[in-house]
């Protein structure tokens, strides 16, 4: 029947593509950027495990002893919370913001799912400091016990180009180079 048929932006040919109106450069699927996390969440767990096993053989021998034995106040666990997901989360702002922030746009996961962090306007590199700042939009909604995070991740799933709010702050987007 007329007027019925695939929306503005999908390509029929094969899987169901969906065109960036601006760049005209096929958008990555959610799922290829769900798996890209995954692969890249395992090499920075694995690099996080090593050089926490580091530190803690280093520490072992240093044990502090002390004659305070207050309770822990929900402040201080708190604080204590937000301390150690802030700093915890140095080594992957700086992993995503130099292989995100490269020529290539792609950390290692991106590379094996064959795609790319690009600039929403022009479909260059987006650079080092946004691919930072793109980054540290996820760990402040990480921190904020993960709702948000989630939301954030959930939202390719409807944006009509497939950002998440990360993207559309830093004004990228995420393409797919192996339609």
């Amino acid at each position: 029947m007329p007027g019925y048929g695939p929306p503005p932006g999908y390509v029929t040919s094969g899987a169901q593509l969906r065109i960036d109106p601006i760049l005209n450069i096929a958008l990555a699927p959610w799922w290829k950027r769900l798996i890209a996390i995954l692969i890249d969440g395992v090499i920075l767990g694995l690099a996080g495990f090593i050089i926490f096993l580091s530190l803690a053989a280093a520490l072992a021998g240093h044990t502090a002893t002390t004659t305070d034995n207050r309770p822990a106040t929900a402040g201080s666990v708190l604080g204590a919370y937000f301390g150690l997901m802030l700093i915890g989360s140095i080594p992957g702002a700086i992993y995503y913001a130099i292989m995100n922030g490269s020529r290539r746009g792609q950390t290692v996961g991106k590379m094996a799912l064959g795609i790319a962090v690009r600039d929403a306007r022009t479909g260059g590199p987006i650079g080092f400091w946004r691919a930072l700042g793109r980054n540290l939009i996820t760990v402040v909604f990480r921190v904020l016990l993960y709702i948000p995070y989630i939301l954030d991740s959930l939202a390719p799933l409807w944006d009509a180009r497939r950002q998440a709010w990360h993207d559309k702050v830093v004004h990228s987007v995420v393409v797919d180079l192996k339609p």
